[in-house]
């Protein structure tokens, strides 16, 4: 699949949403929108030597209708004519049994804003399955040529590529394109009984070379076979590699900046705009636009063009995320921050969720942020946890099975796996310290960092 390929690919699915507008229409739908998908995923594993290989296009459609204050939802696998109809019916049906919502007012309404797709790399799209087997074959090579003490392995490289259209019956209408390969691994090293994890993964949409990221991984493995436990609890400085504290960043913000749960009271940010919530050398956006992220698109998924939002600016609040739905109930405009879920995103309606979270970074890099600290913990490489945190009050727990000991800036002995809690929303405003390792993550792109006073138990 090419740029061209691609193209063309948008525009039959633009048709055919236009056609579903017209359908549900038909079928006395009062509003209407229509989305169809078509996403190309080769997933290629590997655990130990053995090699799975899948792959698969997912196509389908997802029909919103309104019947009053009604609001239906259909969606099923194929894009034919009568696949279109058939949804539309089923959408009109459901629709005449579901409740009243009094809050509903109508379907999104366009915005004229500037914005496009994020970076298209045609390499991306044409990587074969060939390609994709030499990268994985070379992940697993590098991590077990590293060393010997390398026992285990899984891993592997997910190539996505695929369009989608939208258009409702209020004149809204778009497509987006992207592309996208991710690979990583993760594995266990084994010296005299002991076991040791690590990962590493790339995500991006340029193609990389994957070559090193075997060798990195299994370097986070056999620096932990040295760990030694803490055997105390303490409230102590954490230094947090940026894929350590990713993914509990994006949960928290996204739930508190979600206008919804604002308007519903289930976010911390309610009734605090234009307070301080965090450190002054914090400054987070949404950056829907930002080239090189993986939710960058031209349009969200209610056709909604995708925008730059500020969060946070020095460390005070600025806004919240919107879809037409929350943006209406306060005669506001939609921030393009309606997405469904991938890789299907035809089977559900829409949510609203960050895009590419942006961190303003600073001057140093890990080992900078490290030796400002007199005293604490370093935490690297993945942490368990971060989705069972309440989202709400920003209560966490995490267990960080790759951390080490700081004193006097300087890195001591891997610790056995501790336990880091505290509450998210107090610890923003005890941020010292941002790196400028910026990486692009599923979460968006993120620095290392430095939260103080924090529990740490092993």
């Amino acid at each position: 699949m090419m740029k061209d390929e691609l193209d063309r690919i948008a525009d039959e699915l633009s048709s055919l949403a236009e056609l579903g507008i017209k359908k549900a229409k038909a079928k006395g739908a009062k509003e209407s929108e229509v989305f169809v998908s078509n996403v190309n995923t080769l997933s290629i594993s590997i655990k130990t030597g053995a090699v799975v290989t899948r792959q698969g296009t997912s196509l389908g459609v997802g029909i919103r209708v309104v019947l009053g204050k009604k609001v239906g939802f259909a969606a099923t696998s194929g894009v034919d004519e009568a696949a279109i109809e058939r949804t539309a019916q089923e959408a009109v049906d459901v629709a005449r049994i579901r409740p009243l919502d009094p809050k509903f007012n109508h379907l999104s309404d366009p915005v004229k804003i500037a914005s496009k797709d994020g970076i298209m790399d045609n390499r991306v799209l044409g990587l074969s399955e060939t390609d994709a087997l030499k990268e994985v074959s070379t992940l697993s090579k590098t991590a077990f040529e590293y060393d010997k003490r390398i026992k285990a392995l899984f891993g592997g490289i997910v190539v996505q590529k695929g369009a989608f259209a939208v258009a409702n019956s209020r004149a809204v209408a778009g497509c987006s394109k992207g592309a996208g390969v991710g690979g990583g691994v993760y594995l266990t090293a084994v010296e005299r009984g002991k076991q040791k994890t690590g990962s590493e993964s790339v995500d991006t949409r340029k193609l990389v070379s994957f070559s090193d990221v075997g060798s990195k991984a299994a370097q986070r493995a056999i620096r932990m076979l040295e760990s030694k436990p803490l055997r105390k609890s303490l409230r102590t400085t954490v230094v947090w590699e940026n894929v350590a504290i990713a993914p509990l960043l994006q949960g928290m913000l996204n739930q508190a900046s979600n206008a919804r749960n604002v308007q519903e009271g289930k976010s911390f940010f309610k009734d605090k705009l234009g307070q301080k919530v965090a450190s002054g050398i914090f400054t987070a956006l949404d950056d829907g636009q930002l080239p090189e992220g993986l939710q960058t698109f031209r349009v969200d998924t209610e056709g909604i063009p995708l925008q730059t939002t500020n969060l946070i600016e020095k460390g005070v609040l600025k806004g919240y995320i919107y879809d037409s739905y929350s943006a209406i109930q306060e005669h506001k405009k939609s921030t393009g921050s309606a997405s469904r879920n991938w890789p299907e995103p035809f089977l559900s309606t829409p949510i609203i969720q960050t895009t590419n979270l942006v961190l303003k970074p600073g001057a140093k890099d890990l080992d900078g942020l490290t030796r400002e600290v007199d005293e604490g913990v370093l935490v690297t490489d993945f942490v368990m946890g971060s989705g069972h945190a309440n989202m709400t009050t920003g209560e966490f727990s995490v267990v960080a099975p790759s951390a080490f000991l700081i004193e006097k800036g300087e890195v001591k002995n891997p610790l056995e796996p501790v336990t880091i809690a505290g509450n998210f929303f107090n610890s923003l405003k005890n941020i010292t310290n941002i790196g400028s390792d910026s990486k692009i993550t599923g979460a968006g792109k993120i620095p290392s960092l430095i939260m103080t006073d924090l529990s740490v138990s092993g």
